[in-house]
């Protein structure tokens, strides 16, 4: 039941990753800045840390198959990327084991990663023009700073969840 819960959450927050996409797009003259909220790597990798890493990679792999059917512009690029992700938070976080600031730093940095991976495959596939300052300035820095705004929002209502749910799944009833 648990599993289903862990689950719930992830399409939730997938959803709400695609709905902060869609709200927030801005120009300056021509050009967009672009904001990638990653909400769903986020809960993947703390669900890493605060729960199982089996769990995590069956999640990576179920949200990560939704996420490439629905946006379906290349299939298996986010898949492999949180699995990729989950494996490498997991093999850090037996050296960092819960540690705020390193989770935080950890999570951030995946982020950032993520967004690195995905430019690289779409520009060896030829999807698009890539440039590193315009990459940098119009979409990294914007997307780092949503997504620790959101790291920070979300996070301790995620904690709070899985103690919460800890404690209820997990205590006998007299």
């Amino acid at each position: 039941m648990r599993a289903l819960y862990y689950f719930l959450i992830g399409i939730v927050l997938f959803y709400i990753d695609t709905a902060i996409g869609l709200i927030i797009p801005m120009q300056i003259g021509t050009k967009d800045i672009i904001f990638v909220p990653h909400l769903t790597l986020m809960y993947l990798l703390i669900i890493c840390v605060y729960r199982s890493f089996g769990v995590a990679i069956i999640l990576s792999t179920v949200l990560g198959l939704i996420t490439d059917l629905y946006f379906g512009s290349f299939y298996g690029l986010y898949l492999f990327g949180y699995i990729l992700f989950v494996v490498i938070q997991d093999f850090f976080f037996k050296t960092f084991y819960r540690d705020y600031t390193m989770l935080f730093f950890v999570v951030l940095l995946s982020t950032i990663f993520l967004e690195i991976y995905v430019a690289i495959i779409y520009s060896v596939l030829g999807l698009i023009a890539f440039n590193l300052f315009e990459f940098v300035l119009y979409r990294l820095i914007p997307t780092l700073g949503l997504n620790f705004i959101l790291l920070i929002i979300f996070y301790p209502i995620i904690i709070k969840f899985f103690r919460k749910v800890q404690l209820k799944i997990d205590s006998k009833k007299p």
